[in-house]
């Protein structure tokens, strides 16, 4: 899981999704599904408790606190869907 502080610490994992391009699926709002070498991951994108939006995914690098490009797949979807709920 990484806090979400800004577009500079995802600038190599968005490199590499747009490199591999995977396949995001929504499962719901702030949970999806992202395609990787090993078959699926779930992401989960949210606010903590304290107000810090964070993103979690289930890979093994995402486990070592790296930003992983299945989060930042995971996240675009989610940005574009958040902007929806707002103008709606």
């Amino acid at each position: 899981m990484f806090i979400l502080k800004g577009i500079d610490q995802l600038s190599r994992a968005i490199i590499k999704a747009k490199k591999i391009r995977p396949r995001v699926e929504f499962d719901r709002f702030g949970r999806y599904r992202v395609s990787g070498s090993k078959g699926y991951y779930t992401v989960v994108c949210r606010k903590d408790e304290r107000g810090y939006k964070t993103v979690a995914c289930t890979c093994k690098g995402a486990e070592k606190g790296l930003v992983c490009y299945h989060a930042v797949s995971a996240l675009s979807l989610h940005i574009g869907l958040a902007r929806q709920r707002q103008t709606t």
